[in-house]
């Protein structure tokens, strides 16, 4: 973040590794507990052996206008960007 600040970098991808957590400790505890998880994708994601189930989150392209969100998200403090 500090490179997009200072114009040295046009933008970046966040995706809240937060979220990506919980999402995975949900489909842990499902699997482990014999449930069916929850996916959004069942159909596009093809390791070459299967179609493999999966949760898709949608990241963020972060630049110089709007990297505020990962303040505002708790993700990082602005003492941190100084």
């Amino acid at each position: 973040m500090k490179s997009i600040i200072a114009g040295q970098q046009s933008q970046s991808v966040y995706m809240d590794v937060r979220q990506l957590a919980q999402a995975a400790a949900v489909m842990v505890d499902d699997i482990l507990n014999e449930r069916e998880s929850e996916v959004d994708n069942s159909a596009d994601c093809d390791n070459g052996v299967k179609l493999v189930p999966a949760v898709l989150l949608q990241p963020l392209s972060v630049d110089k206008t709007n990297y505020d969100v990962l303040v505002q998200s708790e993700y990082i403090t602005a003492d941190q960007l100084k």
